[in-house]
This record gives structure tokens, sequence and C-alpha cells, in this order.
């Protein structure tokens, strides 16, 4: 199984989001150090269009075959262009047929080889044509919006069931993306042949601003405390 990691150069809420460092390593080392120790994915890619983010991620032992096309780097640009680009790329060089491949985002650097090897077996076991990893999230009924003057409304439909308030609510992570290159093409990120991956919210934190890197900093720090408790 190819994993491809996206990252560009650029973020607007947190400049060189994806070399920031985390727990003393650059935040993109984390997912692929990660990649490359599941018994799953036999090879990591990286898909960047910054010679600074590739020459780390080679540091790192991913593969970065080409600088991604300026027209793949606008915020328009998608993780369907951005990975089709890869699987394009390689079919073409290397005269391969990629027929799935695993999407990780160097954003959630907490997810472990676990959870990689989980999201593809559940892929493989079910015949798949995608799976996502989510999280558990507050119930529906907690989730509001808020309009500009400071009034808020409730997220729900006044048509919802009752019912379904007493499930649990589910959101995606964004951590794992398991793709079926021909549903990939159709550039939808699920259906009914699309299935979950459940990860706990420890590892679940998305890095989108300096709040979130701190709170990873907090987690990672944790974790070793743990790990050296233990050792």
């Amino acid at each position: 199984m190819l994993a491809i990691i996206p990252a560009k150069k650029n973020s607007k809420r947190l400049p060189n989001k994806n070399i920031k460092l985390l727990g003393g390593k650059p935040l993109i080392a984390h997912t692929i150090e990660t990649a490359i120790k599941s018994k799953l994915v036999s090879r990591v890619l990286v898909s960047t269009d910054c010679p600074k983010i590739a020459k780390i991620s080679k540091k790192y032992g991913a593969e970065v075959p080409f600088l991604r096309p300026k027209k793949l780097t606008i915020d328009k640009s998608g993780k369907f262009e951005v990975c089709k680009h890869v699987v394009d790329f390689l079919t073409i060089k290397e005269k391969i047929d990629i027929s799935a491949f695993v999407v990780l985002q160097p954003t959630s650097p907490l997810r472990s080889v676990k959870d990689i090897d989980k999201a593809i077996k559940i892929f493989k076991k079910n015949n798949a044509d995608s799976v996502v990893s989510l999280c558990k999230t507050k119930p529906l009924q907690w989730h509001c919006y808020i309009k500009k003057n400071g009034s808020f409304y409730s997220a729900i439909k006044k048509n919802i069931k009752n019912k379904s308030l007493t499930k649990n609510s589910y959101l995606l992570n964004g951590s794992i993306y398991v793709f079926r290159t021909s549903f990939m093409n159709k550039k939808k990120n699920y259906n009914s042949k699309s299935f979950s991956y459940v990860m706990p919210m420890e590892r679940s934190i998305d890095i989108d601003d300096i709040e979130d890197l701190k709170i990873a900093e907090a987690l990672i720090y944790k974790k070793l405390k743990k790990w050296k408790k233990n050792h």
C-alpha cells in the first residue's frame, strides 16, 4: 500500500506548519516515521512544493520524487487533485498500477502505527471504496451555530428524529484516508462502500493553529513520561 503525505509550504493560520518542531522534531517527521513502521505500507511518498520540506522528508526516510506543480499549491487544490498527480506520476514513470493508497496528513502527528494498519485492514476486509478515520464528538443536541450579532441557534434540523439524538456522534478527524484509486477519481470521500475507523480523541488532534501545537506537545510529553515510568 502506497502512503501519500501531502505537505504544501503555505499555511495561513500557522506559517511553516508542517516543519514546526513538535517533540524535538519537525511536525511532518512524526507522520513519516509512523508510516514507515506500518507493516501494511510498502512505500511512503511526500507531495510538497517546498524544497525545505522535501529535504526534511528525505532525511526521515520518505520519497520525494518531485516538487508539486504550482497549480496544485493553491487553496482550491484538494487532496484528490494532489493524490491524482502522485498516482499519475508513478503510473507513467514506473509503469505500475496503483489500485489503492492511504493518505496521511502531517497535521495529525499522534496517530499510531496500529491506527494505520487497522484502517487498511478494514479497507481490505470489506473490499471498500474508502475508509476514513473518525473520533467521537459531543452529542448533536450540543452543537450550535453563532450568528454575527452573537445570538445562536441549534445546528439540529427541526425535523430530525429524537431517537437519533441518543446515538453517538462522530467527527472526521482528518488523520487517515484509504482510497481505491477508481473511487478517488470520482472526487468523493465516501459512499455506500465506505467504512469508518474510530480513533480515540487523544490521537485525533489536527494541528491547525499554535494552540493545537501546544496541546500536541503536552500529549507527547505525557506519553513520553508514561513510557519512561514503565521502562
